[in-house]
């Protein structure tokens, strides 16, 4: 798969996470295991690195996904899963923006969106959707304060929960 140069992110480096990162990033989703039980009921498990890397949507290409990491002095702070052209063409699905609980609060999120947003466009995307679940409001207040929109709800099936969610759409 060839991807262009990711953007710059002051304070971090974006590369895409393979195989080679799978523990790295393992240890990031642990660490973030908050997020995970808030969203699911549950820490993250044994391979949930290696699934997040490997899942994608039926019938969609696993070329067409992206995890991106970003490192800083901390090593792997952060990660973003993206889908291109999901649910329709030049549609970016946002699946997830997970950053390491010492460095929220200092706009590391705000710095890898923006960088992301760049990447989007310039693989030729025209409109980034993602969900937000009901339970985590702070994640939507992040959300609408970055130009997402809502453009509907939907029910949310996991395994063991089922949450109600807030659609959001952006057009950069």
């Amino acid at each position: 798969m060839t991807t262009p140069d990711l953007p710059l992110v002051e304070g971090a480096q974006l590369a895409l996470i393979s195989g080679s990162a799978v523990e790295e990033l393992q240890v990031l989703l642990e660490r973030c295991e908050d997020f995970e039980i808030l969203v699911t009921g549950h820490p993250p498990g044994p391979y949930a690195a290696q699934a997040l890397l490997t899942d994608a949507p039926p019938d969609h290409p696993l070329r067409d996904k992206f995890v991106i990491g970003a490192w800083t002095d901390h090593g792997l702070t952060a990660a973003v899963e993206l889908l291109r052209d999901f649910p329709e063409r030049h549609v970016w699905y946002l699946g997830l923006l997970l950053v390491a609980p010492e460095d929220r609060g200092q706009r590391l999120g705000e710095r890898i969106l923006a960088a992301v947003k760049t990447w989007i466009i310039s693989q030729d995307g025209r409109a980034v959707r993602l969900i937000v679940q009901d339970q985590n409001p702070a994640a939507l207040r992040f959300w609408l304060a970055h130009g997402f929109v809502p453009i509907g709800t939907a029910t949310q099936e996991l395994m063991d929960r089922t949450n109600t969610v807030t659609r959001l759409e952006l057009k950069p």
